[in-house]
């Protein structure tokens, strides 16, 4: 009987492990990338200026970090990054950033085994005496996990510059967006970065579901 309870625990605790969620650290990054663009499929590689896409970036050391692992990234695509001032071919808009997070709430429940009785009485000499143990299902146990979770994005625009005009020639656009329980965004932007262009530029008014295995550490 005691191995038969010990059976029925480990049933138990694999339960319990299997209802643990997103509250834990996570082995993959998911993220969704929807795209358009005017790209034609003979699009050459060209010259590009990294911009900020807000004026509030413009000198901040977080938006330089973050645009030298974009810079390195799209190096690798064969693009030439270079400073606005050499008049590149396309200027490349970059935003990024991530919500306060949402206060997630979830019930699940697992069986409940445990002793449920005895097999019986028997009478001796010296009294009554309860029989075996019983083991078996009581029922289910309620639990409550709580955790927070943030929404995470990448914003793209690449356009080209018109040459007699202060106005722009979008050809292309694109936002990213991840949901997990880490907040840190040094931890999390290089590989939603690295993700973004796995398949650069992409269909056209397409909506791709993206995933990278990370560390999980937060």
């Amino acid at each position: 009987m005691k191995f038969i309870f010990t059976i029925i625990s480990l049933i138990a605790l694999a339960s319990v492990a299997g209802c643990q969620h997103l509250a834990q650290k996570n082995p993959s990054l998911k993220a969704e990338l929807t795209v358009f663009h005017e790209l034609p499929k003979d699009f050459k590689l060209s010259t590009v200026a990294i911009v900020p896409w807000h004026q509030s970036q413009k000198g901040s050391l977080e938006f330089k970090h973050y645009s030298a692992i974009l810079k390195e990234r799209i190096e690798k695509l064969g693009f030439t990054v270079v400073d606005h001032s050499k008049k590149p071919e396309l200027l490349l808009f970059f935003d990024y950033g991530d919500d306060n997070g949402k206060e997630i709430t979830e019930t699940y429940t697992i069986p409940d085994f445990g002793m449920i009785g005895y097999t019986g009485y028997s009478l001796n000499s010296w009294g009554m005496y309860p029989g075996m143990p019983m083991y078996g299902y009581r029922g289910y146990q309620t639990h409550t996990n709580k955790y927070t979770l943030f929404t995470r994005y990448i914003r793209i625009d690449i356009a080209k510059p018109k040459m007699k005009s202060t106005e722009l020639d979008k050809i292309y656009e694109g936002q990213l967006r991840s949901r997990g329980t880490c907040s840190k965004l040094t931890v999390t932007l290089p590989y939603l970065i690295d993700m973004y262009f796995q398949n650069f530029p992409g269909k056209n008014n397409d909506t791709q579901s993206l995933e990278k295995s990370w560390d999980g550490v937060c």
